[in-house]
């Protein structure tokens, strides 16, 4: 399991201080309060502050085919290129396809996480969580040292489909995490977009 100090001690080390973000406070994202859970508090590491003008969250399926990850990426290249936020959740697939996007447009990308900073997960995605700690932010609303449980990454998606303006599904299994964050987002009020197949 790779790890993401939660300490400030470590995570400074790191050049990047952990940020405690309170619902009272004036970083605290006002479209999480139109949710009907909504966090009490966040926490943050990277130099956005939350939240942009423009974010747009991309999901999608961890088996992702060769299609679905040339649109995360062609999309999320070119919706950052206009000046968007991508905002997803660092996993397999759609995901890092749309960090990674971002990342190589020079964009700010958010990143929200199913557990704590004392860990990272997936494992194989340090690297891009480092290139969004210095290019954008990675967040949470787990205490540091919560780990990766299955129910953390459901519950982290209402914090995607809360801070986007719109939330784009890319590929999704029929009950997988990708629908569960759209019908978030619908009951957020939010816009609900998709990929249809072969546009190409």
């Amino acid at each position: 399991m790779a790890t993401l100090s939660g300490s400030r001690a470590g995570a400074r080390s790191r050049g990047a201080p952990v940020r405690r973000i309170e619902r009272s406070g004036p970083e605290y994202p006002e479209r999480l309060t139109h949710l009907y859970d909504p966090p009490e508090r966040l926490w943050a590491r990277g130099p956005i502050r939350l939240p942009p003008d423009r974010m747009i969250g991309i999901v999608g399926t961890r088996r992702a085919t060769e299609y679905g990850r040339r649109m995360a990426h062609d999309l999320a290249f070119d919706l950052a290129t206009a000046g968007w936020v991508i905002v997803s959740g660092l996993a397999y697939g759609i995901d890092v396809m749309a960090h990674r996007a971002a990342l190589e447009a020079g964009i700010p990308t958010v990143a929200v996480l199913g557990h704590g900073f004392s860990t990272l997960y997936p494992p194989a995605h340090r690297e891009v969580a480092r290139q969004i700690i210095r290019q954008g932010a990675l967040v949470t609303d787990f205490h540091s040292f919560t780990g990766p449980e299955r129910n953390n990454f459901l519950r982290r998606n209402r914090i995607i489909a809360g801070l986007s303006d719109a939330t784009l599904v890319i590929e999704s299994a029929e009950t997988g995490g990708a629908l569960i964050t759209a019908e978030l987002a619908k009951g957020y009020n939010r816009d609900v977009l998709a990929v249809p197949g072969r546009v190409t």
